[in-house]
């Protein structure tokens, strides 16, 4: 799986400033701007955590050791080490240090934390988890939709399908039109819970696009319109057993990809 990460030093300072695929979706969707020296650094740190280079009951090295490393300020590293503690990541000791905790404490539903997992090689573990709770919650969701629904839903629902009729062959814009389609229908359960975790596959969908060759991509994406089409007309009749019954034939046609997992 390649994710092409690049580093370029950072101006005035030692940071390495890694650019990736998952920029562009991070600048639109993540909770830490990846700007400036704070942003770079905590996504730096995340990435080596998520990633194993700091592993679980690690002690991450101390400011000195940072400041010298990285060439940046203590006032930075301090707001940074709050900053994945705040996701989970790391717990701040006085006397003690920065340790890294276990990973059933970490907030896998973070935008960033899962951005993480994508860019430094998704374990078997975690894409497992991805699937698991994919397969439990897209249907459920879907059924909901199609029991709760307003005439405006389904027309969000319709103009997100018809833009990625419309689009097949642009796999850029048909992922853009592929997640407004899921998140209307998340928002058509008129769950405001529901309605959060549609980053769960606004990543996945992204991670799709940036991590497979276009030709793959496209040929998926045109593959999967007959499903979307069956889902759409489910909700549009407010029948919900068919919308489970059409959440589930997409998702079979998308983790056919994942079997391993």
């Amino acid at each position: 799986m390649k994710h092409g990460l690049d580093a370029v030093p950072a101006p005035e300072s030692k940071l390495i400033i890694t650019q990736s695929p998952f920029d562009a979706f991070v600048r639109k969707y993540g909770t830490i701007p990846r700007r400036g020296v704070f942003g770079y650094f905590v996504h730096e740190l995340g990435r080596r955590i998520v990633g194993g280079r700091y592993p679980v009951g690690t002690t991450l090295p101390n400011e000195p050791d940072l400041v010298e490393q990285f060439g940046i300020s203590r006032t930075v590293i301090r707001e940074a080490m709050k900053c994945l503690a705040g996701k989970g990541l790391v717990e701040i000791k006085t006397r003690v240090g920065t340790r890294v905790k276990e990973r059933s404490n970490w907030h896998h539903l973070d935008t960033d934390v899962m951005v993480w997992y994508y860019e430094t090689g998704p374990s078997v573990e975690i894409m497992r988890s991805i699937k698991d709770l994919r397969l439990a919650l897209e249907p459920e969701a879907t059924a909901r939709a199609a029991a709760r629904c307003t005439d405006e839903d389904i027309a969000a629902i319709r103009s997100a399908y018809e833009e990625m009729v419309s689009t097949i062959g642009d796999i850029n814009t048909n992922a853009d039109a592929d997640l407004r389609f899921h998140t209307a229908i998340f928002g058509a359960t008129h769950n405001m819970i529901y309605s959060q975790l549609i980053d769960l596959i606004a990543v996945g969908i992204y991670a799709n696009r940036t991590l497979s060759g276009h030709e793959d991509v496209a040929e998926g994406q045109k593959r999967a319109l007959p499903f979307h089409k069956a889902i759409l007309d489910a909700i549009a009749a407010r029948d919900a057993d068919a919308a489970l019954l059409a959440s589930r034939r997409l998702l079979d046609s998308w983790l056919v990809n994942y079997r391993d997992f």
